[in-house]
């Protein structure tokens, strides 16, 4: 291979330089977001440029050149850190981390190196063997950064990944010129032009790839986020504001396209009973059971939403008043069966294993109050009301009103065929 011929020494110096520095700015960063990973970033970064350190202070002050053993030791600290930056992808990646591959790599490394140097194996095989074992951490980190789907975070892992391949292949071809190259220029092998390519490469990918994480670790964070701002920690259902803004977003989608949108109010009957017998942890159980038993009995698309205190909101795109009645009549006897488990809440000192629960819920449609999303809270509100009002557990709807407007639709077309054949 020809190289144009660089510093050796600069380039080295300038990577220690790149590594400390990204290792300060890992630092500063990992006391406000994610610490673990970053703090394995910075470790295996600190790592590396120990390598590279060792291996820069062997070549001035050893005139003759670098000795092997001290090649040997600072390649074994590179991959070294190469692996430990790893297991700090994959703790970000959210994958099983092997603590002990970092120290097995190292181990192996130093095994071989000083069985080889003191058996004075040929130098072939010394150089092959780092190279081989620097080849399989580099494969090890494309692996634990392919990314899976189409997202802007899994492009940004494809990225990655691919800046870890091309030192991958990089280091496949050198050991072919290794295997190619006579034992001449085997013997100069630590004066090749090519590690100064290397180390200035390595140096260059692992920040790229730091920067494209953290980006990635930002992201995240902004999602948790806007998930705190729209969610309930309690029941996990959306918010009054995330509930709002997935209305309005149904709302103008089903007037767009002259679709029904329906509405649902689910009411825990009697829950302030609940809260006043068994306390307000079983209060909390029992709302969290039942969020998620209500959740169970939707449909795709639909969206629900801790409305209230113990209310919970649905929104149902492209359903009508008749639809929206028979979810709702689903909803309550799905509550009525389930009895909500409490034998595990400390606040219980009695024998009670499960409450029972029943549901009020208030339907409506925009079959019967339009679009107006003022318009369907209010009627959905008022149906929920007219249950309660009728000793709960059970269904209210504006069926009756629907009704009375179906003999309308259908007479107008007939009143306009008389006109025609009078």
């Amino acid at each position: 291979m020809t190289f144009p011929v660089l510093d050796l020494n600069s380039v080295i110096l300038s990577s220690i330089g790149l590594a400390l520095t990204l290792v300060l700015v890992l630092l500063v960063f990992g006391a406000y977001q994610q610490k673990a990973p970053v703090m394995r970033w910075a470790g295996g970064l600190l790592t590396l440029g120990g390598g590279y350190s060792l291996y820069f202070i062997s070549r001035v002050v050893d005139m003759d050149g670098v000795r092997p053993g001290y090649a040997a030791l600072a390649m074994t600290l590179a991959a070294l850190g190469i692996s430990i930056y790893v297991n700090g992808i994959r703790m970000l990646r959210g994958y099983r981390v092997y603590r002990y591959r970092s120290l097995l790599v190292m181990t192996i490394l130093l095994s071989c190196n000083t069985v080889m140097l003191n058996l004075h194996a040929p130098v072939r095989w010394l150089i092959l063997g780092n190279l081989f074992i620097l080849v399989w951490v580099f494969v090890y980190g494309c692996r634990s950064l392919a990314g899976y789907g189409t997202d802007f975070v899994a492009q940004v892992f494809w990225l990655c990944c691919s800046l870890f391949a091309s030192l991958s292949l990089w280091l496949v071809f050198l050991m072919l010129e290794v295997v190619l190259a006579d034992e001449a220029d085997l013997a100069s092998f630590l004066a090749w032009p090519v590690h100064a390519y290397m180390a200035a490469a390595t140096v260059l990918v692992l920040m790229a790839v730091t920067s494209l994480l953290l980006l990635v670790m930002n992201i995240r964070t902004q999602a948790g986020l806007q998930a705190m701002a729209t969610m309930d920690s309690l029941t996990g259902t959306l918010n009054r504001r995330g509930l709002q803004d997935s209305a309005n977003r149904m709302q103008a989608v089903s007037q767009r396209m002259a679709l029904p949108m329906g509405m649902l109010i689910v009411d825990l009957d009697y829950f302030k009973k609940v809260n006043d017998v068994y306390g307000h942890l079983v209060g909390d159980v029992v709302l969290t059971s039942c969020a998620a038993t209500i959740r169970s009995a939707l449909r795709g698309g639909d969206v629900i939403g801790r409305y209230g205190g113990e209310e919970f909101c649905i929104l149902l795109p492209n359903t009508g008043e008749q639809e929206a009645m028979v979810l709702a009549e689903r909803i309550r006897r799905t509550i009525e069966k389930t009895p909500v488990s409490i034998a595990g809440v400390e606040s219980m000192h009695d024998d009670t294993r499960a409450i029972k629960c029943t549901v009020s819920v208030g339907a409506v449609s925009s079959e019967t109050v339009g679009y107006a999303l003022d318009g369907m809270f209010a009627a959905a509100d008022q149906n929920l009301y007219k249950a309660k009002q009728h000793g709960r557990n059970r269904v209210a709807s504006n069926m009756e009103l629907l009704m009375t407007q179906l003999p309308r639709e259908i007479s107008r077309p007939a009143k306009r065929h008389a006109r025609v054949i009078a």
